[in-house]
């Protein structure tokens, strides 16, 4: 039986003897049942795969790879039919089932039925708050579920904590208790252990990836400021609606690798743009701002591709931390995307759909295809792809989607295998999963079969 997944809400030192199970496993004809250990009696019929103590609420069971479960004296409560049943070790009453199409349903026991039913989470993540401060643990368990397009969040057994009508649930830290909450491309932060809003909704620059998250953990402090759109206009803003720069603004960018009081700061206002140092506002002469290259906010000017140092306030040539930093980047303007080098060039102008960039290579996407371009801005394949992605950097592989369909290019754009899998994986070690049709097999980074 596979591992059967436990929700562990505090220390358990012991177990009362209220909640024991009065029964032994036994074997027979390589099946299990159940004994009872005074009358000796069998309970439960040597009839299933394997089995486990549920202490407090009775015995799961396998028969044909499916989970059921008895109680206490060996009655069933439910056939062998659900892929997994996980038991709540807090409140023995309840249990949730999961079906082969993993929609999960909180059962009582005692009550006999379902009491909030067809729902989606993550069961090996339970999320934030109440937080215990002393021991450290979590106090309640608490998950984000999802239910007919919709997120919320429930505290195990039924208790709605957010009501199901968000887009998604973003993220989650448990000490403070903290999510980000998404519904219309809107946020807001929200605090489960206070059961406060803490922010005005705000939305960010482009995609989540703006949003103070790390590794799917809201990482903000009080005393942290990202930027933050509201009614329209930009300013920067911290998790609990505070603003360092009151949201006045039609564009706003501050540099991801300098914080703090150094961080520096442009603003568009009126047309034109400037430097902010959190109430000192100067003119920046710049026709465009394009984004940071490490210290550097990379800018145009007279048609040009310039780099401005943010810590010595001056135009200079951009210096690359070491020699395997990517010399060009992919930089957007207006809403389009084009590639500019180190060495203040215009690699591809800003005409593209979207762009990614992966050892030297460009994948450029327009007219919603992709096209592979080397480092100067050649093309080496037209735009046909649907996605080019990289596969194994040592033997110089790419992985290419065309007509719903996956294949291999090499970096030079020329076809390897034909797109003909309906899927391939990213490769690990020089191998990749592959798949045609129900058939499912390894590849080299030449295509061959591997098994």
């Amino acid at each position: 039986m596979k591992q059967l997944l436990i929700f562990i809400l505090f220390v358990l030192i012991s177990i009362s003897h209220t909640f024991a199970q009065t029964g032994s496993i036994e074997i027979k004809n390589d099946h299990y049942g159940i004994v009872d250990t005074k009358s000796k009696k069998l309970i439960a019929n040597y009839i299933y795969e394997d089995i486990e103590i549920v202490h407090g609420t009775g015995y799961l069971v396998m028969k044909n790879e499916k989970i059921g479960l008895l109680n206490k004296s060996g009655k069933v409560i439910f056939d062998c039919v659900y892929v997994e049943i996980n038991p709540l070790l807090d409140n023995p009453n309840y249990v949730i089932v999961e079906n082969v199409n993993n929609s999960l349903s909180v059962y009582s026991i005692k009550d006999k039925k379902f009491i909030f039913s067809k729902f989606t989470a993550d069961m090996r993540n339970t999320l934030c708050g109440p937080y215990d401060e002393f021991t450290g643990t979590i106090t309640k368990t608490i998950i984000t579920v999802t239910k007919n397009g919709k997120s919320g969040i429930l505290e195990l057994p039924s208790k709605i904590i957010l009501p199901i009508e968000y887009d998604e649930i973003i993220a989650c830290e448990s000490k403070r208790g903290v999510v980000i909450m998404k519904k219309n491309n809107k946020y807001r932060f929200y605090n489960l252990k206070n059961k406060q809003l803490l922010s005005p909704a705000f939305e960010v620059n482009g995609d989540e990836k703006n949003l103070p998250i790390q590794n799917g953990a809201c990482y903000a402090e009080s005393t942290d400021f990202f930027p933050a759109k509201i009614k329209g206009k930009w300013g920067l803003m911290n998790m609990n609606g505070k603003f360092k720069i009151p949201p006045k603004f039609d564009k706003i960018r501050i540099s991801p690798y300098v914080t703090g009081k150094n961080a520096f700061t442009v603003v568009y206002l009126q047309n034109k743009w400037f430097t902010h140092n959190y109430g000192k506002m100067k003119p920046f002469n710049i026709d465009y701002f394009l984004g940071f290259w490490y210290n550097y906010a990379v800018i145009m000017k007279n048609e040009k591709v310039l780099f401005y140092n943010t810590k010595e306030v001056k135009l200079i040539e951009i210096k690359l931390k070491n020699q395997n930093d990517s010399k060009i980047k992919a930089l957007s303007k207006n809403g389009s995307f084009g590639v500019v080098s180190y060495k203040s060039k215009l690699i591809l102008d800003f005409e593209y759909q979207h762009i990614e960039i992966s050892k030297g290579l460009i994948f450029a996407k327009n007219n919603n295809k992709y096209a592979l371009l080397n480092a100067e801005g050649k093309a080496l394949t037209t735009h046909k792809y649907d996605e080019i992605r990289m596969g194994w950097a040592s033997d110089q592989t790419l992985i290419i989607k065309q007509y719903g369909k996956y294949g291999l290019m090499s970096f030079e754009g020329i076809v390897i295998i034909k797109p003909k899998y309906t899927f391939i994986s990213n490769f690990v070690n020089g191998k990749a999963s592959a798949k045609l049709y129900k058939t499912e097999f390894e590849i080299d980074t030449k295509g061959n079969k591997i098994n």
